[in-house]
């Protein structure tokens, strides 16, 4: 049975950490896109490689979680 033609499993990512070296500060770290119009959120947020698409209120509650925490 061939296996061309399938698709490759997905790893789910469920932990990322900070690199020990920076890499290209902030970009390499975190991005904010707005999604294209095929995508059915309005955000795409990349972390470390890894892209998350998020509503706008879902991104904005984010914001103010983080501010909050921050400044604790």
């Amino acid at each position: 049975m061939s296996h061309r033609g399938k698709k490759p499993a997905k790893i789910l990512i469920r932990e990322t950490h900070e690199p020990a070296v920076p890499q290209n500060w902030p970009d390499g770290h975190v991005a904010v896109e707005l999604a294209g119009a095929n995508e059915a959120e309005c955000l795409e947020i990349t972390i470390h490689g890894v892209r998350h698409y998020l509503h706008s209120t879902t991104a904005r509650e984010l914001s103010n979680m983080l501010l909050t925490r921050i400044e604790e």
